[in-house]
């Protein structure tokens, strides 16, 4: 069997063998997370205790990795990810916790305090700031997105590259606020996803295609859940669903669907509406809402199937290039109405207006690459891709520059394309 130069070159990709250079002996103006595990191994899971140094001297100030710590303390870490996995700068979920390994909140590098945290590492996303850049068009809608912050990380003395420090999705006041989450009928976070994850996953067959849909509970996890709760979770969303099949959305959050198609439309986002795509109930009686915004390092053109990287068509429409995770029936419905389409055009024509307008997210752009220049040099000698085709690039540029320049194009040929389908029409209804 002949090899192709495009396996060739996903399988060198795959294989990279690190710089060799452990890169310790350095400043940023970013901040540094220094972790420590004594020389362990960092596992698939459970986490292991390890303890986790924070350099941030502050604004403007520079970092080194031996300097007075922001925070000290012991972690729970472990490796996390799913097609990522595969890669070898690695991302982790961590726990801040005490020295008996109990949870301890706590603020890092300016988040709210919490003790759930996820180091996500971008590889294959060379610009190294697509996710950051979905979850800033989540804020901009109003709504909540994980916070997150740039860093350097090094772990054991060797060098891992730039990260982003990220909130976890979770019940949380300061994150996605749901109550009385131990009460039957209470509030409640579920998503669609592989099992990856470990979440329970609910039985579940779309009323109209017969394909299994993989609906999980989240938080509160599956086996944290009485069966009288997983009972009423899963008959109220029967009922939505038999609602919505007879043009009845009065158990959804409209408004939250809306912005989520939005931002999801406007990355083009491979996953969307299939894979890390989170709903949550807020509490008793309350409708269901769309979001948060999970995952999106391959949206804005990085992947090169299922027509991701092209800049025209809607992404829900698309078909994807495997039956294992569909589109639940229901949603589909749901944005394919003309309720839910005349909602989208007014929406869209007010973003527009003001916070999606081209030039302020093209000055964003900027700003961030012109915030990461310094440590994306020291990222890219770690893990010299930029020149490599990293599954599942759809473009290789070459150079920073090139990336940042090429995320920059494809994002207002996007929104040009978007504006064609919705701006007329909304200038329309409001006449």
């Amino acid at each position: 069997m002949s090899t192709t130069p495009r396996v060739l070159g996903l399988l060198a990709a795959l294989l990279l063998a690190p710089s060799a250079v452990a890169q310790t002996g350095f400043s940023s103006s970013l901040p540094i997370l220094v972790i420590e595990t004594e020389g362990g191994a960092i596992p698939d899971e459970p986490k292991v205790m390890a303890q986790m140094r924070v350099v941030d001297n502050g604004p403007g100030a520079r970092n080194a990795p031996g300097d007075s710590a922001r925070y000290e303390g012991w972690i729970g870490i472990e490796r996390r990810g799913s097609s990522s996995a595969r890669f070898p700068k690695k991302q982790y979920g961590v726990e801040t916790r005490e020295a008996d390994g109990s949870n301890r909140n706590v603020s890092l590098l300016g988040l709210p305090e919490e003790n759930d945290w996820v180091l996500y590492a971008p590889y294959s996303d060379k610009s190294l700031m697509r996710n950051a850049l979905a979850y800033h068009l989540g804020h901009l809608t109003g709504r909540y997105a994980s916070r997150w912050r740039f860093c350097e990380v090094v772990v054991d003395g060797d060098y891992r590259g730039v990260y982003l420090l990220l909130e976890t999705i979770k019940d949380d006041g300061d994150r996605v606020d749901v109550a009385d989450t131990d009460s039957l009928g209470g509030g409640t976070i579920f998503k669609l996803d592989k099992r990856t994850g470990g979440d329970e996953t609910w039985p579940s067959t779309d009323p109209v295609t017969g394909q299994f849909v993989r609906y999980q509970f989240h938080d509160p996890e599956g086996p944290e859940l009485t069966e009288a709760q997983r009972d009423e979770i899963e008959a109220t969303f029967d009922a939505m669903e038999a609602a919505t099949a007879a043009g009845d959305f009065g158990h959804l959050d409209l408004g939250s669907f809306v912005d989520y198609v939005l931002v999801s439309e406007v990355t083009k986002n491979v996953d969307a509406y299939r894979i890390s795509t989170y709903f949550h109930r807020p509490a008793a009686g309350a409708p269901i809402h769309a979001g948060p915004l999970w995952d999106y390092n391959l949206a804005f053109g990085n992947a090169d199937y299922g027509a991701a990287a092209r800049t025209d068509g809607f992404q829900y429409a698309t078909p994807y290039t495997s039956d294992t995770y569909p589109i639940p029936s229901w949603l589909s419905r749901v944005v394919e109405s003309d309720t839910f389409q005349a909602r989208a055009r007014e929406r869209w024509a007010e973003l527009r207006r003001g916070p999606f307008a081209t030039d302020s997210l093209l000055a964003w752009i900027d700003a961030t690459a012109a915030q990461l220049d310094e440590a994306q040099a020291r990222n890219f000698e770690r893990w010299p891709v930029l020149d490599r085709d990293v599954w599942p690039n759809a473009f290789v540029g070459g150079s920073y520059p090139a990336e940042v320049g090429h995320l920059k194009e494809w994002l207002v040929d996007r929104l040009g394309w978007l504006d064609g389908q919705w701006l007329p029409e909304a200038r329309a209804v409001a006449e």
